[in-house]
């Protein structure tokens, strides 16, 4: 199962879409607003769902939200668990901090997609070692 952590519903429908057709059916997504709001507090999500990745989408304003994304990357409940990183401008949010994101840039090509399943693979395979 992947949690998926966006602000756009565009690239929510993308990922769920690539991973229905990758087999991956049980996709749980979360609106990363939400998580700001309180709405959903993040370890009983995380807990209720055990998640084996965590797809993250980091948007604009970047300073504030890889502050915010932080908080969650370094919880107690993500560990055992992948982490892979969406973003629409990796230059600018690699700027922002000062250091390589590791972030996959999501511009809506189809290579796109490749790289992002490769990259929850990658942190599937994480998760199960």
């Amino acid at each position: 199962m992947v949690a998926l952590f966006n602000a756009s519903d565009d690239t929510v429908e993308m990922v769920q879409r690539m991973l229905d057709g990758a087999g991956l059916h049980c996709l749980v997504n979360c609106r990363f607003a939400d998580l700001r709001k309180g709405v959903v507090d993040f370890a009983t999500f995380l807990r209720e769902h055990d998640p084996q990745a965590v797809i993250f989408d980091i948007s604009p304003p970047y300073e504030q939200n890889w502050a915010f994304f932080r908080r969650f990357r370094d919880d107690a409940a993500m560990r055992g668990r992948g982490l892979v990183l969406t973003t629409t401008n990796k230059d600018r949010l690699d700027e922002v901090i000062g250091d390589d994101s590791r972030a996959i840039e999501v511009v809506g090509k189809p290579y796109d997609l490749q790289q992002i399943m490769a990259a929850i693979d990658g942190a599937l395979a994480q998760a199960r070692a």
